[in-house]
């Protein structure tokens, strides 16, 4: 076997591992008090790798282990595709499984790699690989393996160092040397020694580090200067959400709400809470929109708005959000930047568009043109986040970084997820963005799961799905900039870097043993 050598164990089934593998990745993310799985993963398929005798083998079966990942994982994006996308029975199970296939691409590359190269130095080459593949994989749905700890406070607090990769790169690494030990032992005893020496002098600084930061937050948050917030959850079925039906009754859902905040400075609703088209350059907000807010409080709300001449060619649309104060005066607007394939707009639609026989199609949404905050007075910076924008590591550290933003808010409709664990999943994934960059985030949605993030990463404060309500909390605005928010994702480029040395290495070693 060449790059494991020593290693040795029956061969089982070989069909199984990827299997389990796949099962043990998924299960954190469905359940969280499963978080220690993802420490024994991906043992199956390190064992797995060691036995394929070609490479097309292991990146066949890392790819059956991301597959059964993906399809326990995201279970739930075939209602989504049914319901978002429009798409009947059977055409939206070839849908997800076209995405399951897709996102299974990344283990599959992860086990290739792994079988050319070995597990290196001290066994650090899969977790860096990983770190790589984690980075620079487009995903639909971006989530690291990470975040399958969130119910350990104390070890992913380093996310304001190096953001979630040195959480994934230590679960990887523990992996490897757990593997090592259990099928690799004849004869490197030292060799695991160091190993495992190593790796928890890491493990101990780490939630030495933890658990240090978590007490130094903590009292920052308390020194920091308050703002009291409302979060309406309106609870608007799909089934109601865009029928002209039901557009004032839906809108008068939020404005009933909203009479029954006291003693707030702002109040916010969801993604397209408002359903009434609105022009970008709005100055004041029509009466009839406008909810009774006290008298020095303001609104953050979401609706689509465009820019142009609906009668012309030149029209652009965007997913957006707006801040009014009491007496409807528009003061700052937000256009969403990263928007939804398939959902806010086609990929390549005019070059479809010119293929004979295909009807012209339009552009969706445009994105917005950057990170622009919603300022309130005494200093009140907000990011507003649409959608899954919270999930986008690089887009909330912008807005702390070039504009000062001091809270985050993430405006969003879950309601296409359904009665499912979706919404707590993308709960959970945006909690690292409270840690990246020590600031609160609020989580405001249309059926759940509204709910408050402060900067340590502790989900404190919900509202029931499906359930309407108004969650009232004061938060802190921290100021300051975090080494992820300052550097960026550095710990990746150092592991790309070191990723491309190996490769290199590697195809040296291969080229020097052809023949000339």
């Amino acid at each position: 076997m060449g790059i494991f050598r020593g290693c040795s164990g029956k061969h089982a089934s070989d069909y199984l591992l990827p299997l389990l593998s796949g099962i043990l990745v998924a299960l954190p993310f469905l359940f969280p008090i499963l978080f220690p799985l993802s420490w024994i993963a991906f043992v199956p398929l390190l064992l797995l790798v060691e036995r394929s005798k070609t490479l097309r083998r292991a990146f066949f079966m890392g790819w059956l282990a991301g597959g059964v990942a993906n399809l326990l994982g995201f279970y739930w994006l075939d209602y989504t595709i049914r319901v978002f996308g429009g798409f009947p029975y059977g055409a939206s199970e070839f849908v997800f499984l076209g995405f399951v296939a897709y996102a299974a691409l990344p283990m599959a590359l992860f086990a290739l790699l792994v079988r050319l190269c070995g597990r290196g130095v001290l066994g650090l080459f899969p977790a860096l690989f990983w770190v790589v593949i984690e980075f620079w994989f487009p995903l639909l749905f971006p989530w690291h393996l990470a975040n399958s700890q969130v119910w350990l406070l104390s070890l992913i607090q380093s996310a304001d160092l190096v953001g979630p990769y040195g959480t994934s790169f230590l679960l990887v690494w523990l992996n490897t040397i757990l593997y090592a030990a259990i099928f690799c032992r004849s004869g490197r005893t030292g060799t695991l020694l160091r190993e495992g020496t190593l790796s928890s002098l890491v493990l101990i600084a780490l939630f030495f580090y933890g658990h240090q930061r978590l007490k130094i937050v903590d009292a920052d948050m308390r020194a920091a200067p308050g703002l009291t917030v409302a979060a309406v959850q309106g609870d608007i079925d799909i089934r109601r959400k865009w029928s002209m039906a039901y557009v004032e009754s839906n809108l008068k859902s939020y404005q009933e709400l909203t009479k029954k905040t006291r003693d707030v400075k702002l109040v916010i609703w969801p993604e397209t809470a408002v359903e009434a088209w609105l022009p970008e350059n709005l100055a004041q907000l029509p009466s009839q929109i406008l909810p009774s807010l006290p008298e020095d409080a303001f609104l953050i709300f979401g609706a689509r708005s465009f820019r142009g001449n609906p009668a012309t060619p030149d029209l652009k649309a965007f997913n957006s959000a707006f801040l009014v104060n009491a007496q409807g005066r528009v003061s700052g607007y937000y256009h969403k930047q990263v928007l939804l394939a398939f959902g806010e707009y086609l990929p390549l639609a005019p070059l479809v568009s010119r293929l004979p026989g295909i009807p012209p199609l339009g552009d969706g949404f445009t994105p917005g043109d950057g990170p622009r905050t919603l300022d309130l007075p005494d200093g009140i910076r907000a990011a507003p986040l649409i959608c899954y924008e919270d999930l986008m590591a690089g887009l909330a550290r912008r807005f702390v970084a070039e504009k000062g933003a001091n809270l985050l808010i993430n405006l969003t409709n879950d309601a296409w997820f359904g009665d499912t664990v979706a919404p707590w999943q993308h709960a959970r994934l945006a909690q690292w963005r409270a840690i990246e960059t020590r600031r609160y985030l609020i989580r405001v949605t249309n059926t759940g799961l509204t709910s408050v993030i402060n900067p340590k990463g502790e989900m404190f404060e919900t509202l029931p799905l499906f359930s309407s309500g108004v969650l009232t909390v004061n938060v802190a605005l921290l100021e300051g900039e975090t080494l992820y928010v300052r550097f960026g994702d550095w710990f990746a480029w150092l592991a790309t870097l070191a990723a491309l040395a190996i490769l290199a290495w590697r195809y040296r070693l291969l080229a020097s043993r052809l023949p000339c």
